[in-house]
């Protein structure tokens, strides 16, 4: 077995980890990603874990790599050394592949399941929200780097690297049949260009893994300051609970039309509606509906009207006329108390008055103007 071994100088694996596991020192956190020979832990064999962490306020980059098939119980038995000492282990689509893979293996070789207690986080599974937010076409890896600024090295997909494997296992075998203890250069470029797929995997995890606060922020990570009128609008001050990546201020990025000052201070400027709109009353059943008037009124009003002038209200009839300056929103996003006002019953966007603006209403109206910023 091989033991890679790099340190990482720079402050990524830290904010990462403090991304994935809010709860847990960055000492408890691991990364960590897989190269096998095949998708079925039955029919291939594992000859790659590498994974990152943090070691004596250094970042530690190790790779576990097998020269040959009988090196997989080393592998596997070094890493669940590694995870010991480790709370959360954190990977990139690792729920679906990596760790039911390394759990048969486990099982295969009569070893205990490593990962028993541990927290898990799949960043893949849990950026999915940007695929909408952002338009995405794909959600592979590399794809998500290059969001981020990360150009790889490599030019390898992980199937593409199979055969490099199997060459490299051939070199070895020979070296080992002509009795030479040293490595020739094909043998170790082989084994640098596997090396370098899988590390590139895991340096790529810390970037990626920082776009968990984007889907943090349209889900509500972020307070808010008093919001002042200005010019058919507001101006709200804006503060992510989460750093945010550099990335998402340029472009189309929804959060490009955030602006920053000079400290770094970031804030938003949300339209108002200056309409006549319709606000929705839930107990249709106790109105009537005025088809001149184009408003509902109560059945104690209606009573008194020709049978003629009235129908019975429908959810979608029960409003009365509402005029002024409103907020918009997605309706699910409409705070519990406050009254359903929309341009049209079956509409999904919701209208909330200046006189009702709250911390959630002006949350909901700066999500409703990321999510809108490039319509």
């Amino acid at each position: 077995m091989h033991i890679s071994d790099q340190f990482i100088d720079d402050l990524s694996f830290e904010r990462a980890a403090r991304v994935v596991a809010p709860d847990a020192a960055p000492q408890e956190v691991i990364f960590f990603d897989i190269e096998t020979t095949g998708l079925s832990p039955s029919r291939s064999g594992l000859y790659l874990i590498g994974c990152m962490f943090a070691e004596e306020n250094r970042t530690q980059l190790r790779q576990f790599f097998a020269d040959d098939l009988e090196d997989e119980k080393r592998v596997l038995k070094a890493f669940a050394k590694l995870l010991e000492d480790k709370s959360n282990i954190v990977h990139f689509n690792g729920s679906t592949f990596d760790i039911p893979y390394l759990k048969t293996k486990y099982g295969q070789h009569g070893m205990s399941d490593p990962f028993y207690s541990k927290k898990s986080c799949d960043i893949y599974k849990k950026l999915m929200p940007l695929k909408r937010i952002l338009s995405l076409g794909s959600m592979k890896q590399k794809k998500l780097e290059e969001l981020c600024g990360i150009y790889r090295e490599d030019v390898y997909t992980g199937g593409e690297l199979i055969d490099v494997y199997k060459n490299y296992q051939k070199s070895i075998l020979m070296c080992r049949a002509m009795g030479r203890n040293e490595e020739n250069e094909d043998t170790v470029l082989m084994r640098n260009t596997l090396l370098l797929h899988n590390s590139d995997d895991i340096k790529g995890m810390m970037p990626v893994a920082g776009l968990l606060s984007v889907v943090s922020f349209f889900s509500g990570g972020f307070d808010v300051g008093e919001p002042r009128e200005e010019d058919g609008g507001i101006r709200i001050e804006v503060e992510p609970r989460n750093e945010m990546p550099e990335c998402m201020f340029k472009g189309r990025s929804p959060l490009g039309i955030l602006s920053r000052d000079e400290n770094g201070k970031l804030t938003v400027k949300v339209p108002l509606i200056k309409d006549k709109l319709r606000l929705f009353m839930k107990d249709f059943r106790e109105h009537y509906y005025i088809p001149s008037k184009d408003m509902a009124v109560h059945v104690s009003v209606g009573e008194f009207m020709n049978s003629h002038d009235r129908k019975k209200a429908t959810p979608a009839t029960c409003y009365v006329p509402c005029e002024g300056k409103f907020l918009t929103i997605r309706e699910e996003d409409l705070p519990e108390g406050l009254p359903l006002i929309k341009r049209d019953y079956y509409d999904k966007l919701s209208f909330v008055r200046l006189q009702d603006i709250s911390p959630d209403v002006i949350k909901a109206a700066v999500i409703y103007r990321m999510s809108s910023s490039d319509e």
